[in-house]
């Protein structure tokens, strides 16, 4: 192994103080003396440089009977904030996070997509106009992540695929000329998958599934998201479930999108609002929907537990709706259909919240922060 260098040992030090007080939320200079094996005089010297950065600050005293009380340090969750847009046919959204993930602010503001560059300037706009209401400092803004559907280049600057919205081609410059932020284009389900990483931040192996409007997946092995060869692994909504079956977008017959994508649930102009309001009264047309729904979600699941035996997430637009006993109800499915039946569940509710494609956009932009101070 290479020998530090001084430089390299004192970024080291600066990164290790920064994430010590971040996980520990508020924490003393003899806490990270203890906690981190390093010297008083050079915790000293960062916390300082911390301090001047305005990544940190005094944080109160802790309590002592005796002598001078020690000062807390905390991290400044918005020394540093990142914008996450989900790019929908007929609407976006944007949110606002914070260093710690949460969220600052939401809007969602009704377009209809279309390739042009009155779109993008009228996009921007709207980006610009929420980050002044928040209100959030320009200069503190780490960059702006596109949530879309269809496939990303690598490095995120460009559409290689994309049926839903027509955009195979389409860079990010198109919106970074009219906002001057850093912007990525990043895969709808990754972002989803991303909030539910942030969620869970112990989950190691698990298949996440994105029950958007359009369904959607990822791969996720050792907590993180694996692209694949090509981009392409996790884009399990072009499995066949039921062959001959209805025609894709895609082109093909029988995709598991046709079955268990949110869309797929409800009839035309319908919402999924009004869809689980008139389930929750007990309308027959809606329990027997979503009950077939169900089965094709459950069988869909079984395949992919088969092949690979970890936990599923479940989340996009229509995890909010779902309740503990449709979970319930998709175990008990699933136990009926499987070669193993498992006792246990191994279904996990991705996220409660709505805007978890917008929150993961911005998260990117988050953890490469985190990841290089």
């Amino acid at each position: 192994m290479d020998k530090l260098s001084l430089t390299d040992i004192k970024k080291k030090n600066y990164s290790d103080i920064y994430h010590f007080i971040y996980k520990n939320h508020k924490t003393s200079k003899q806490s990270i003396v203890q906690g981190l094996q390093i010297s008083l005089p050079t915790v000293n010297q960062h916390l300082n440089a911390l301090l001047q950065n305005g990544l940190i600050e005094k944080s109160g005293q802790l309590h002592s009977q005796v002598g001078r009380r020690a000062n807390l340090y905390a991290i400044i969750p918005q020394a540093r904030a990142a914008i996450g847009v989900e790019i929908l046919k007929n609407s976006i959204s944007i949110v606002a996070v914070d260093l710690l993930g949460k969220e600052i602010s939401s809007q969602c503001f009704h377009l209809n997509f279309e390739n042009s560059d009155a779109y993008f300037r009228q996009v921007s706009a709207y980006i610009l106009e929420f980050i002044k209401n928040a209100p959030i400092p320009h200069q503190t803004i780490l960059g702006v992540g596109f949530g879309i559907q269809g496939l990303v280049s690598s490095d995120g600057t460009q559409m290689t695929y994309s049926k839903i919205l027509d955009t195979e081609g389409l860079t990010a410059q198109k919106f970074e000329k009219h906002l001057d932020l850093p912007c990525l284009f990043i895969h709808d389900s990754e972002c989803a998958a991303e909030s539910a990483l942030w969620n869970f931040p112990g989950i190691q192996d698990s298949i996440y599934l994105s029950l958007g409007h359009h369904l959607g997946g990822a791969i996720i092995i050792q907590g993180k998201i694996q692209q694949g060869r090509t981009g392409k692994s996790g884009t399990m909504e072009h499995m066949t479930l039921i062959p001959n079956g209805k025609k894709c977008y895609c082109g093909q017959l029988g995709c598991a999108e046709c079955y268990c994508s949110a869309d797929a649930l409800l009839k035309p102009r319908e919402t999924l609002k009004t869809f689980f309001q008139n389930k929750d009264v007990g309308r027959q047309d809606n329990l027997n929907r979503w009950k077939e729904y169900l089965e094709h979600l459950a069988m869909f699941i079984n395949n992919l537990h088969l092949v690979i035996d970890c936990t599923v997430i479940l989340g996009g637009h229509l995890a909010p709706y779902m309740k503990k006993e449709d979970f319930q109800s998709l175990h008990q499915i699933i136990q009926t259909l499987t070669a193993f039946p498992e006792e246990e569940s191994f279904l996990l509710h991705g996220s409660p919240y709505p805007d978890s494609v917008a929150t993961g956009a911005a998260l990117k932009f988050i953890k490469g922060f985190l990841d290089g101070i």
